[in-house]
């Protein structure tokens, strides 16, 4: 290696190779001594003249005494033995004389390496540590839990504590004690991205995590302490803002990574859910199993959606703020589960019982918005998802039609009437509602006077008191109901009939808003609502609104 115009003090150079040399040296030895290089030297080779040129001797096969022209010229020299079998014993104050020697344990090319090294610039070298320090800390991101794996290798780096910790002040990961509560006093006083601790003997450095879906909020903050009075130091310094870096950029990867997952998930639901003719798909059911749901044990279909609607900007990131919420607390818990966004909520198919789920949902009600949920029948196999759908669809509208203050329903808790809109499907029991209810179509005070009678369990004076009219007035109302329906109130047919009727209807709108639909001739039915030979089939086109339920022949 040629004499580089940079010189650098013996002592940075003995650092570099650290463990790896042990010096020999009889005397004391000058550890600012100026040196501009090294050079390699093997016996027979003529003697480097330059004193400030270190000799790494190497190719000594007899012994010491072949050093000894290199020790015996003119001027004091610095001589590192590289794979020399020689003894420290051998080289004595004599042998030694003025010159530095010292023996190495690795080869010549990597002491004349490390020379090259410690004599670059000082910009060379600050821009050269800055670029192994990143190297080395980027590693931990292929580690399976690369955030510890990080603050790990910080901790060496600054040989100090490392820790990370949420907005909340709980310790997510650390490498050590720390004084949690007083650091996050400290840190949580400031919006500062960086901030200089010392607090009651603990000195350190923390850093803001950059929240990866909004820019001007964060995640936490990476702390690193230590009881050192003079700590940090630069490079610790730029330790932690290189690990800062690395922490936001895989926040950012899991960001991504969920994102894809979610959508992948996402799509083989809303392909179960669109299964309508054919109820069985082998590809389909392949697909969900690899995806970790399986049918041995009970699986569900869960609606949840919002007690109440966000609107505007904020819709968009309320409803990806509930999917991933839901998403990390089922996993947390061991449930597999696919979620997809529909509607006014999210759509989830999940392997736990109703019992679990509404535990699971009670203990993170402070993490999620208000919800209505309903959970479906349980599913057997990927034909009967779209069934257990239905049923949570109408469980939702149950509660928001009659049980408002009700947040969960499940297909066990329906009643007669709700369990037979469920088998039959809603759309057909509105379809037939409609059409049974439609010469009253535009008598709203008697459908009024119709609801609140069943509303009072037929109490006809306490139905009239609450519609303020006399209650021979709502006789006469109900007697022109029994002659536009050609019924008798008094037969239990006809009383199960208009009750099931107006339940139909009002599940799906509210009160006071009936409007029939023409009567449509069964070549106008949507496909798939027609009778068959087999039963019926209550589907739509598009899978997002309707209610029904297919009866197959192998049902």
């Amino acid at each position: 290696m040629p004499a580089s115009p940079h010189s650098v003090e013996l002592g940075t150079i003995l650092t570099e190779l650290g463990s790896a040399v042990r010096l020999v040296s009889g005397g004391s030895v000058d550890l600012t001594r100026p040196v501009r290089g090294a050079a390699v030297w093997v016996p027979g080779d003529p003697v480097p003249r330059d004193p400030a040129v270190i000799v790494v001797c190497t190719g000594l096969r007899r012994g010491v005494e072949e050093v000894f022209p290199l020790l015996e010229a003119h001027d004091s020299r610095v001589v590192l033995l590289c794979d020399a079998p020689v003894d420290a014993e051998e080289l004595d104050a004599t042998t030694v004389a003025d010159n530095v020697v010292g023996v190495v344990s690795v080869g010549a090319g990597e002491v004349v390496a490390s020379v090259a090294r410690s004599s670059q610039s000082v910009e060379e070298a600050v821009s050269r540590r800055l670029g192994a320090l990143q190297r080395s800390l980027s590693l931990a991101l292929a580690d399976p839990e690369p955030v510890p794996a990080l603050l790990t290798r910080l901790k060496r780096v600054c040989n100090a504590t490392t820790a990370l910790i949420d907005l909340h002040g709980h310790v997510v990961h650390a490498t050590g004690p720390v004084p949690r509560t007083l650091l996050f006093d400290e840190i949580a006083s400031t919006k500062a991205d960086t901030q200089t601790l010392d607090i009651d003997g603990w000195h350190g450095l923390a850093a803001r995590i950059a929240d990866p879906s909004s820019p001007d909020e964060h995640t936490g903050w990476l702390v690193v302490t230590s009881r050192r009075p003079d700590f940090p130091d630069v490079y610790a310094t730029s330790a932690v803002h290189v690990a800062t870096s690395l922490v936001e950029a895989n926040q950012r990867m899991s960001v991504l990574v969920r994102k894809q997952e979610r959508a992948v998930r996402a799509a083989v639901l809303e392909q179960a859910l669109a299964l309508r003719r054919e109820r069985y798909d082998a590809e389909l059911a392949a697909r969900v199993a690899g995806l970790g749901i399986t049918f041995d044990t009970e699986v569900r279909v869960a609606v949840a959606v919002f007690a109440h609607t966000p609107g505007g900007d904020r819709r968009r990131q309320a409803f990806d703020s509930l999917m991933d919420t839901l998403a990390q607390m089922l996993s947390a818990a061991g449930h597999p589960s696919l979620i997809t966004a529909r509607g006014n909520g999210v759509t989830l198919l999940v392997q736990c019982g109703v019992g679990a789920l509404q535990r699971l949902l009670g203990a993170c009600e402070r993490e999620l918005p208000a919800l209505q949920t309903g959970i479906g029948r349980p599913v057997a196999a990927i034909g009967g998802v779209v069934d257990s759908y239905n049923d949570a669809q109408l469980a939702v509208r149950t509660l928001r039609s009659v049980a408002q203050e009700q947040r969960l329903m499940a297909y066990e808790d329906f009643d007669f009437a709700t369990r037979l809109f469920a088998d039959v499907g809603l759309e057909r029991m509105v379809a037939w509602a409609e059409d049974f209810l439609k010469p009253l179509a535009e008598r709203e005070n008697l459908l009024a006077g119709l609801r609140s009678y069943f509303e009072h369990d037929q109490n006809i004076n306490v139905a009239a008191e609450t519609l303020n009219i006399h209650h021979n007035t709502l006789r006469y109302r109900l007697t022109k109901v029994e002659e536009l329906l050609t019924i008798n109130l008094k037969q239990p047919a006809a009383v199960s009939s208009v009750f099931l009727a107006l339940t139909a209807i009002d599940l799906t709108r509210q009160p006071g808003a009936f409007k029939p639909r023409a009567s449509r001739s069964r070549d106008e039915l949507p496909a798939g609502e027609a009778d068959t030979a087999h039963g019926a089939a209550g589907f739509g086109d598009d899978g997002r609104g309707d209610i029904g339920v297919a009866f197959g022949p192998e049902r």
